[in-house]
């Protein structure tokens, strides 16, 4: 054995740590090396030397970086070294050396070694990607049978639905495909994923909407607070982060009793030494369920290896086990701690006998901030507009597309209004549920078809009064949106108290002046019918890809760099079905993928995208399935557009 220096320098702090190492590494008969998060060289055994397991090879056959932060977290990570003639199975483990951090390969010695741990591994992969798999299935049959028994429902109830069960056949088809790869090897048996930045905020929305109708099939109604109200960005290995949601959220909702609430909670930290600033994250599951007994906190929190237990009145409730290990995997591997603490009908009450019911769960786990966001216009730097001003106005937005979310956020911000923004109705009830911006909202702004609930549903429980004030019970106008308007939906709005229902898409200007109206502004007769004079709007030449009108408009809200990037959005949603279209053929979501795709294109003036769009829809609507001349036919569009895209000028 021999120790390398590669530039590293051993202080006399980690001296002795080092030594304690070298000797049981000198031991070893696998081919083992200790080094750092750069690749750099302290300790190698011979065997290790014998392969040339220097600083070149951990760099360049591995992703040495990613490995060492997963074991840094996770305190160890299963590795696959390429090596001539196959690969070799082993194992990555942090090291604490004083103050620094040390990083310990060891390898497999025999091929029936290496055999054993890929297996395991492998096994390990499936037995948390099935377990998954059982909540998008649950989901997917719930849905189902919401689907079957809307037959007297309204429009929007089947409508809502229908999403529901794509968002879930959608969801159960990604954890197929995650469990085929494992069982043809062509996922790593180690899982290794690059950290990527995601929208954290926007993941636990999906899961709440997946997680929806189990919910609603057991009667268990899902509350969701968050804090910021803002969504939050972070970078970081977003299966572990939707696996710790999906677990927590999902247990509750099955064995929580009938009152779950969620709260996600984001905190900055500045960053330390050369590292990246952080943000600190907890995710609070509060249930009704009656308690957990006292063997499955003890489960729970020796699958974490870390949190710590209250002491438990009674025991309570039975309820199943079967995701605490996937739980814990996935909060091990974010570095996480989990509290497990009993609620009880009295909290005052000290005393042994004092009634248990409900479990409060608490994560809390650390991720790095994003990389600077490309794609969305800069709200600082959006000029406002001069016609049906929204100054002085606040508007809850409610709307589940994130593209259309921040659209309007936008949109309704560079006219002077303030926005609060929720994904879904539970959200936006929460929102109004606090006295600050209970009195504060102005005006309701929301999509008419939801997750969870519908834009309906959510508008009559906005007017609901419920025992002691506990429903918000707010008074001010409410308008919707949807692409589906019809004398039964207007009934079913007028009914639940909506003031008015636009169809989309719809131009900036026509909603603003709608939301004037509703709430009585003198100045809704402002110039906002002749958006053409104000902003020296032209008709659009024949053949030009982009409707002139639309995108003078776009340029005069939010400049030219912001209107390129909302309409680049647009174009890449189109190009994505296409895609998928390409690969997949014409499915059950092909329809409401066209239909979304059409919506952004019109609604951003890609009116030859558009065109090609509405010729697809119609192809799909009347059951034809070889769609090449129209996928042609959009190839082409797509090209012509990006160019003219690219081509703007002020």
């Amino acid at each position: 054995m021999q120790g390398r220096s590669e530039g590293q320098v051993v202080n006399a702090e980690t001296r002795a740590s080092v030594q304690t190492i070298a000797r049981l590494i000198a031991t070893d008969r696998r081919p083992a090396v200790l080094a750092n998060e750069k690749g750099e060289i302290l300790i190698a055994n011979a065997p290790a030397q014998r392969l040339d397991l220097d600083r070149a090879a951990l760099t360049e056959k591995l992703d040495w970086r990613m490995l060492c932060k997963s074991a840094l977290r996770a305190g160890s990570v299963s590795v696959s070294l390429p090596l001539d003639g196959g690969a070799t199975e082993g194992e990555v483990v942090y090291l604490p050396l004083g103050s620094g951090a040390g990083f310990l390969l060891r390898l497999a010695e025999t091929d029936q070694e290496a055999t054993w741990l890929r297996n395991r591994s492998r096994a390990a992969t499936l037995m948390r990607v099935a377990h998954d798999l059982r909540t998008p299935i649950q989901s997917l049959l719930a849905a189902a049978d919401g689907l079957l028994d809307s037959g007297a429902a309204s429009a929007e109830d089947r409508e809502t639905a229908r999403k529901q069960l794509h968002n879930a056949a959608s969801l159960t088809l990604d954890h197929i495909n995650n469990v085929l790869a494992v069982i043809r090897g062509e996922q790593s048996v180690a899982g290794m994923r690059p950290d990527e930045d995601f929208n954290v905020t926007e993941e636990l929305r999906t899961l709440i909407a997946m997680i929806g109708p189990i919910a609603r099939a057991r009667d268990v109604e899902l509350r969701l607070r968050l804090d910021p109200i803002e969504d939050v960005w972070a970078h970081g290995p977003v299966r572990f982060v939707r696996a710790l949601f999906q677990n927590m959220i999902d247990n509750a909702a099955k064995y929580g009793g009938h009152d779950v609430e969620i709260c996600l909670s984001a905190r900055p930290l500045a960053a330390t030494g050369e590292g990246r600033d952080q943000i600190a994250f907890s995710l609070v599951v509060s249930d009704t369920g009656g308690g957990l007994p006292p063997e499955q906190k003890t489960r729970l929190l020796e699958s974490t290896g870390k949190g710590e237990t209250s002491p438990t009145g009674r025991e309570g409730a039975r309820r199943a086990s079967a995701g605490l290990n996937v739980l814990g995997h996935a909060l091990r591997q974010l570095g996480g701690t989990i509290e497990v603490l009993d609620r009880y009908e009295e909290e005052e009450d000290r005393s042994p006998e004092r009634k248990v019911i409900g479990t409060t769960l608490r994560a809390t786990f650390t991720l790095d901030a994003p990389e600077t966001r490309e794609g969305a216009a800069d709200a600082a730097l959006t000029p406002p507009v001069a016609d049906s001003r929204l100054d002085g106005i606040t508007v809850l937005v409610v709307e589940d597309s994130p593209a259309s979310r921040d659209w309007l956020r936008q949109m309704l911000g560079s006219a002077g209004a303030t926005v609060r923004a929720a994904g879904n109705g539970i959200e936006g009830l929460a929102l109004l549920e606090r006295p600050d911006l209970h009195s504060e909202i102005d005006v309701i702004l929301t999509d008419m078809t939801l997750p969870y609930m519908n834009g309906v549903e959510f508008a009559t429980r906005v007017r609901h009064t419920g025992p002691a004030g506990a429903a918000p019970g707010w008074k001010g106008p409410i308008v919707g949106l949807t692409a589906h308007v019809g004398d039964e939906i207007r009934r079913a709005c007028q009914k639940a108290g909506i003031a008015r229902v636009l169809e989309k898409p719809i131009r900036p200007v026509a909603l603003r002046k709608a939301l004037l109206e509703v709430l009585g502004r003198d100045d809704a007769t402002s110039s906002a019918d002749a958006p053409a004079a104000a902003h020296g709007e032209q008709k659009s030449a024949a053949g030009d890809p982009l409707k002139t009108a639309v995108v003078t408009e776009l340029i005069a809200q939010f400049g030219l760099e912001g209107a390129k990037s909302f309409m680049r959005r647009a174009h890449g949603e189109a190009e994505s079905v296409l895609s998928r279209l390409r690969a997949d053929g014409v499915g059950p979501d092909t329809a409401r993928l066209l239909h979304a795709a059409t919506g952004a294109s019109g609604l951003t003036g890609l009116k030859a995208v558009e065109t090609s769009l509405r010729a697809m829809e119609h192809d799909v609507a009347e059951g034809r399935t070889d769609l090449s001349e129209a996928m042609k036919n959009l190839q082409t569009s797509l090209t012509q557009t990006r160019q003219a895209i690219d081509q703007l000028e002020n």
